[in-house]
C-alpha cells in the first residue's frame, strides 16, 4: 500500500525594502506548518510592518513533481485573508514609513528622480 503524500504549508514573508523611490520586494521563507490553520495562526502571532504581507502555500514532501498546483493564500501584515498580494498598498505604506522616519532614510539623491 503506497503511503499517502504528506503536505506541509510554507509561510513566506514579503516586505518592501530600499529607499522611497528606489525600492524592491524582498521575501523569505518564514516557517513551515503542518496545516493551513496552524500556518495562519503562526502569522497572527507575529507583528510585522505595514509595508509587508504573507503568502502561504502547500508543498508535498519528497515529491519529484515540482508542479504543486495553484493554491496560494495571501494575508495582510495583520493576518487578514486577502484575494491577492497587496503590493500597491504595501508600497504606499512603505513611502509613508520612509517619510515618518527621515533619521533612518535621510535625503537620498535617488529619491529625487
Amino acid at each position: 500500500m503506497p503511503k499517502r503524500p504528506q503536505t506541509v504549508w510554507v509561510i513566506m514573508h514579503y516586505e518592501i525594502m530600499g529607499l522611497s523611490e528606489s525600492y524592491w520586494i524582498d521575501c523569505l521563507q518564514f516557517h513551515v506548518s503542518s496545516s493551513l490553520k496552524k500556518a495562519e495562526a503562526s502569522i497572527r502571532r507575529v507583528q510585522v510592518d505595514a509595508h509587508s504581507w504573507w503568502q502561504v502555500h502547500p508543498h508535498e514532501i519528497d515529491t519529484t513533481d515540482f508542479d504543486e498546483g495553484v493554491e496560494t493564500h495571501f494575508d495582510s501584515h495583520r493576518g487578514t485573508r486577502l484575494k491577492s498580494a497587496p503590493a500597491t498598498r504595501a508600497i504606499a505604506a512603505f513611502r509613508k514609513h520612509v517619510a515618518r522616519n527621515p533619521e533612518i532614510y535621510g535625503d537620498h539623491p535617488e529619491d529625487r528622480r
